[in-house]
């Protein structure tokens, strides 16, 4: 590789407001010849950098998170499926592209806690975003994660507070998704309600258009995303029954409870 291209590969993999740009008129196209015709600005701006991204990322976290699928592929996929546009209209190409990875799904039902970029051409305020967590637990896992918080949140508390990832997440969790009302079977006063009232649960970081084109970006969202990892370890203990706490027991109980509540009531504790 000589001197030049080695320079034009290590340009073409940062993203620049060339990227949000390229996406908003994607989304506005109605011919499937644009993308081929635009071929070249598809892959400087996008692919390359979202390949950059995918790799650094498997680099870096795959060696703490070995049972996680870290695509490689696949990941800036430009086209709409023909129902999507059947059903809401507007242009045959995404005007977003996102990268998610997580361990293996082995239910069609629920998803993995996962992480989660998106860059998205619509949204003015935060076009690009990492996330991670749970954004749609399933009804089983919502309960059994309002029972760990109800009874014992300190891992949750512990780690919210470590200077690491404080320093990704300040806020913790997201109230983005959250009931507007007191779940059933739990107190309006618990020092934790504002936690058990979420319906997702996650957390979420805005990068600046000056950090996303960085030429370090990349390693910034691993950085951020290792945290997620922390957190998602965290859910995944609950989600899976293995005790992150003393109160195992007690948790079980409550579990079982409202478990056969539900059933009598036809209805989920949202």
């Amino acid at each position: 590789m000589t001197a030049a291209s080695h320079l034009r590969r290590k340009y073409f993999m940062k993203f620049s407001n060339k990227t949000i740009d390229f996406l908003k008129k994607a989304g506005r196209q109605k011919k499937e010849t644009w993308l081929e015709k635009n071929r070249e600005e598809y892959e400087q701006v996008l692919l390359a950098p979202m390949q950059h991204l995918a790799a650094t990322l498997k680099k870096e976290l795959s060696p703490i998170a070995q049972d996680y699928n870290f695509p490689q592929k696949g990941i800036s996929r430009m086209k709409r499926s023909a129902m999507s546009v059947a059903e809401r209209g507007g242009g045959i190409f995404k005007n977003w592209v996102n990268y998610s990875a997580s361990r293996p799904r082995t239910s069609l039902f629920e998803h993995n806690p996962n992480i989660f970029f998106l860059i998205n051409s619509e949204d003015e305020k935060d076009p690009i975003l990492l996330a991670g967590g749970l954004y749609m637990p399933s009804s089983r896992q919502m309960r059994a994660l309002r029972e760990v918080i109800s009874i014992d949140a300190s891992a949750f508390e512990r780690l919210f507070a470590t200077k690491e990832f404080k320093a990704s997440f300040p806020d913790g969790f997201s109230d983005e998704r959250k009931s507007t009302r007191v779940p059933r079977g739990y107190d309006a006063n618990h020092p934790k309600i504002e936690w058990i009232k979420l319906q997702g649960f996650f957390v979420w970081k805005p990068y600046s258009r000056r950090e996303f084109g960085s030429a370090d970006f990349a390693k910034r969202v691993a950085t951020d995303a290792r945290q997620i990892l922390r957190l998602n370890k965290i859910m995944e203990q609950v989600l899976s029954g293995r005790t992150i706490t003393e109160k195992k027991e007690a948790i079980a109980e409550r579990l079982e409870k409202i478990e056969k509540t539900s059933a009598t009531l036809h209805t989920f504790d949202f």
